[in-house]
C-alpha cells in the first residue's frame, strides 16, 4: 500500500512506476477518499508525465514537498493521495511509547487523575530531559492558587 502511494512522488517516480497493480490497491484502499478509476487513473499518469520534464534536481523529493507542489484544482485525486501519505506514521514506536508511558503513569492509586493532569505528567514523563525552572513554576503556582497564603507560609518556614 505505501510503496504504491510513495510512487506519486516526483523523485521516485521513474525508479517505481505506478503499474496498474499499484493504481489498482490504491483505488481499492482509497475508494471512499478519492474519484472514479475512470479519473484517477488518468490523473496519475499526467502527474507523474509533468514531473519527466522536470530537471531532477528540481523536483519534490517528499511527500510534504509533492504536497505543496500539487495543485489541487488540476490534481485533486493525486492531492488526496499525498495527504494520505504525508499523514501516515514513519514508525509506530511513538505511540507506543505513549502507551507505555501511560501505563506507568495512570496506576490504581491514580486511576481518578483528570485529563488535563494526566496529559501533563505524560509530557513531564516524557520530556523529561528538559531542564525545568522550579523557582518560575513555584511563582506561576503562588500566583494563580487560591491557596496562596498556606502555601507561601508553608514556603517561609
Amino acid at each position: 500500500m505505501c510503496r504504491s502511494l510513495w510512487g506519486l512522488i516526483p523523485k521516485y517516480c521513474d525508479a517505481s512506476p505506478n503499474t496498474a497493480q499499484d493504481l489498482e490497491s490504491l483505488l481499492e484502499i482509497y475508494q471512499e477518499d478519492i474519484g472514479p478509476r475512470a479519473a484517477v487513473v488518468p490523473e496519475v499518469q499526467r502527474w507523474v508525465n509533468k514531473w519527466k520534464k522536470e530537471d531532477v534536481s528540481t523536483v519534490p523529493s517528499s511527500a510534504i514537498e509533492a504536497h505543496c507542489a500539487c495543485h489541487a484544482d488540476i490534481y485533486p485525486n493525486v492531492y488526496i493521495l499525498l495527504t494520505i501519505l504525508g499523514t501516515l506514521p514513519v514508525s509506530t514506536a511513538t505511540s507506543e511509547r505513549s502507551f507505555s508511558t501511560m501505563r506507568r503513569l495512570k496506576t490504581y492509586l491514580r486511576s481518578s487523575i483528570g485529563n488535563e493532569r494526566m496529559t501533563g505528567l505524560a509530557l513531564l514523563s516524557r520530556h523529561e530531559d528538559r531542564q525545568i525552572d522550579r523557582e518560575k513554576i513555584l511563582n506561576v503556582f503562588v500566583a494563580s492558587s487560591n491557596r496562596r497564603s498556606d502555601f507561601v507560609l508553608i514556603l517561609n518556614l
